[in-house]
């Protein structure tokens, strides 16, 4: 891993994941680094470590907004007792989570060359 919890916690002054959830969601912005900067790392500097420890904090505001979904009801007709409800779609969720973490991902970067997707 690029970066671990002491790095998160203590560099990058990270708060808002705990020691349980943080492998997890530092190996899903690692590999999705990994694809953005389309495999060029070559070592874990801090301005990469930074960035997976930013896209992991996006990726868990993103589950958590999923996660507090009030019951997915849709709608609710009281009259006739009549209850909608929505499913998740799961691609509307994976694609908000691409998207945070790319921003994420592309602040920690910026300036970089590891973004760069032209010929060299």
């Amino acid at each position: 891993m690029y970066a671990d919890y002491t790095f998160y916690t203590e560099s990058f002054a990270g708060t808002k994941i705990s020691a349980e959830e943080f492998p997890s969601l530092a190996a899903e912005a690692e590999r999705f680094l990994d694809y953005v900067t389309q495999h060029r790392i070559s070592e874990p500097i801090d301005v990469v470590k930074n960035a997976v420890c930013a896209a992991a904090e996006a990726l868990l505001e993103v589950n958590q907004r999923y996660a507090n979904l009030p019951g997915g009801i849709k709608s609710e007709n009281t009259d006739g007792y009549s209850v909608t409800y929505t499913e998740a779609d799961a691609s509307e969720i994976r694609s908000q989570q691409q998207e945070a973490m790319l921003e994420a991902i592309m602040f920690e970067l910026s300036g970089t060359d590891l973004l760069y997707q032209g010929v060299r």
